[in-house]
């Protein structure tokens, strides 16, 4: 809730000093022959949230420019032909549940069963709510299946035990957890990187915190509050299965389909590249610090460690921007 009382003190800000005009007309704009968006999917994940609301709010004030007609006319939720701080309105009011629809329909949606559509021009497959399939969706064109982070995963929080208990159901892991202290709570991101089942090949990477006076270090760490999403890139390389995937989210994911044959000993032969754009300075230097204190990556599959660190100036690049890149593989 913190994060949306900020947006909409953003909106409402932009709303006042642009006279809810609209910064980019979309009602004489063409559509390709093969559009079709979730209304008010603004970033292309076929999930509407706040996210796309900062989305809007982004592209109004000129600091990052909606390119995609689709993606602009499915943002225009309010059907207007604008886009406009009322569109972001617009959105966090679905998000909170004070509107159930949008003037702006859906559009060339396909139903595959149930509530569970497809969007065609995204490649995503979510349901109507944007949760997916136990939480998880599919990216038909990069085929590749993610989780929405809006799911039951978000309830359990992180501990080690999962790690260690992956490994007994044939989820054999390279993991490296980033560990930071930042605004009176103890932080972890963790990276991971496997094969999930006998079915996938992927990463993930998650952030979360608790408590700064935690004394167990065994204590569960919880799930970020939307406060602390980040805009997460990361591209995947194994073999013939590669992957990249982008969003403003607590964890990111990716999960390629291939029939597990070779052994936990090319986990190491994953690469995976991470770019994270922070929008607090604070959480960005601090992160980036964990980063370089990494001493080690932990093999789940045969409980043992080898040393691994992230070098500035070669998988490690820290821009002043508040971005950073690293690599681990």
């Amino acid at each position: 809730m913190k994060t949306l009382k900020k947006v909409v003190s953003l909106v409402l800000a932009l709303a006042l000093a642009a006279g809810v005009l609209g910064i980019s007309a979309t009602a004489d704009e063409a559509l390709p022959d093969n559009a079709s968006y979730v209304s008010g999917d603004a970033d292309g994940d076929a999930i509407v949230n706040s996210a796309d609301a900062l989305k809007i709010l982004m592209h109004t004030s000129g600091e990052k420019e909606i390119t995609d007609v689709v993606r602009r006319t499915a943002a225009d939720v309010s059907n207007d032909g604008k886009l406009n701080s009322t569109d972001a309105l617009y959105i966090l009011n679905y998000k909170v549940g004070n509107v159930k629809d949008f003037p702006r329909p859906d559009y060339n949606l396909q139903k595959v069963a149930g509530n569970i559509t497809v969007d065609p021009y995204s490649g995503c497959i979510v349901d109507a709510q944007g949760l997916g399939l136990l939480g998880y969706a599919y990216d038909a064109k990069g085929n590749v299946f993610y989780a929405t982070g809006q799911g039951w995963q978000r309830t359990f929080g992180y501990t080690e035990l999962y790690d260690r208990m992956a490994a007994i159901v044939a989820m054999p892991l390279d993991t490296i957890r980033v560990k930071f202290n930042y605004a009176d709570k103890q932080w972890m991101v963790q990276l991971w990187k496997g094969f999930y089942g006998y079915v996938f090949a992927g990463c993930e990477i998650g952030f979360y915190n608790r408590p700064g006076d935690t004394s167990d270090e065994n204590k569960t760490y919880n799930v970020v509050s939307e406060d602390y999403y980040q805009d997460i890139t990361c591209t995947y390389r194994y073999g013939i299965h590669n992957f990249t995937r982008s969003a403003k989210t607590w964890w990111l994911t990716g999960f390629t389909p291939a029939l597990r044959v070779a052994p936990a000993s090319t986990i190491p032969t994953m690469e995976v590249e991470t770019t994270i754009r922070f929008t607090d300075m604070g959480l960005f230097n601090a992160f980036v610090g964990g980063l370089k204190k990494v001493d080690h990556i932990f093999q789940n599959y045969d409980g043992k460690t080898r040393s691994f660190h992230f070098v500035e100036g070669s998988n490690l690049r820290v821009n002043s921007n508040g971005t950073v890149w690293f690599e681990w593989k």
